[in-house]
This record gives C-alpha cells, structure tokens and sequence, in this order.
C-alpha cells in the first residue's frame, strides 16, 4: 500500500525546528537566550490569581504520569472496541514514545531556569533537566494521537471537530503554561513539541500499512 505523504512532510518539519534548537542550546548561542527572554517577558508580564490557578492546573494536566495513564485508557478503549491495532499505535506513540524525550535530556543536560538563576521563583516545583520539556513532548505524543484517531476513526461531524479542537487547545495551554511557571525556556517546550511530533509522524507513517486496508473507493481503517 502506498503510504501518505503528510506525514513525512510533518515530520521533516518537527526536524527543521528541532534541530536548530538542539544546537542552539547546545552551544548557549545568543539569539537563543534572546528568544527565551523576549517570550518569557511576554508571558509572565500579566498574572493573575485566576490565570495562574489555570495555568497551574493546565500544567498538572501534562504530567507524565497523567499522559501515560491517559494513553493506556484510550488503547483499552480501542482494544475494547475491537480496534486492536489502534490500541497499539496509541500504546506505542503515548507510552512508548516518551522515553525519547528522557534520553535527550540526559545528553543536553540543560539546568531549568530557577536553577540557572536563583532570582527565579517557579509557581511550581519540579527536579532533572530543562531541554527538551517533557510535558510539551508528552502533551504532543497525547493530543496529537487523539488527532490521528478522530480523523481517521470518528466520522465527520461535531465529534470530530470537538476532539480536535480540544487537541490543539490543550497542546498550546499546556506549552504557554510551562513557561508561564517558569520551570522551562520556550525553546524547551518547542523543542518537545517539534521532537515530539517527528517521532508521532512516522510511527504514523510505519505503522499506516498495518493500520488500513485497500478498497475500491481509497483506504480504510482495519477493524481488528
């Protein structure tokens, strides 16, 4: 089966943004401390107890613990529903992905900003490495599968709209949140993000053979 394009198109543009990220911060180079400062400054510059509570409970929502135990209850439900393969792309993009974003990690061994300056003071705590942000991977890994599986699984309509836009919602709030809190750079969270969503896209695109089948009239999900 010929697979779809979009994929690895997506992909190589996670890549794009990635890597300059990558070696940017690698190197401390200066348009890198620029970017971080100029957004940071953006978004804490208004915050409210009503925002910061949001915030706050946006962020817990990207906890890897959350995503993790979210991503086994959406396989079981396509396990329950008979969409086995499904269930394993969802196993494997959610839970399994998210090793990868621990590896960078341990390799870039960025501090986080209130430990690289001590005048920070973070709405929240949190220990390890700042770069890439685990909760923006997380939340990508997450939303993003969502995304995949309305689009392919829930017939068009309000359903599927309604996914997607939670999806994307809670992609963005949970980045902003993380800088909001200041326990990452908004290099780190596009740098989750973007990795995240070059790991998603070609599982995506490995697994598609596996995941459809050929009819007369195009593609369609297998059932089992």
């Amino acid at each position: 089966m010929r697979r779809p394009k979009y994929p690895l198109i997506l992909a190589a543009g996670g890549l794009v943004l990635f890597i300059p990220l990558l070696v940017g911060v690698w190197h401390d180079a200066t348009w890198v401390q620029a970017l971080d400062h100029a957004i940071v400054a953006q978004v804490t510059a208004y915050r409210p107890e009503w925002l910061t509570e949001l915030m706050l409970a946006v962020t817990n929502c990207g906890n890897p613990l959350v995503i993790v135990g979210l991503g086994l209850v959406i396989a079981a439900v396509l396990f329950y529903y008979r969409k086995k393969r499904y269930a394993v792309f969802a196993a494997l993009s959610i839970v399994g992905m998210s090793g990868v974003n621990h590896l960078i990690k341990q390799v870039v061994h960025r501090l986080r900003p209130f430990i690289a300056d001590p005048t920070i003071t973070p709405l929240t705590r949190i220990g390890g490495y700042s770069f890439p942000s685990g909760h923006a991977s997380g939340t990508v890994l997450l939303w993003g599968t969502v995304i995949l599986l309305a689009v392919t699984l829930v017939d068009p309509g309000h359903r599927r709209r309604g996914l997607i836009a939670l999806s994307v919602v809670m992609i963005g709030l949970t980045g902003i949140s993380r800088i909001y809190v200041q326990v990452h750079y908004p290099t780190d969270v596009l740098a989750g993000q973007s990795s995240a969503l070059v790991g998603l896209m070609l599982l995506w695109w490995l697994m598609w053979p596996w995941l459809t089948r050929v009819t007369p009239t195009g593609w369609v999900p297998r059932r089992q």
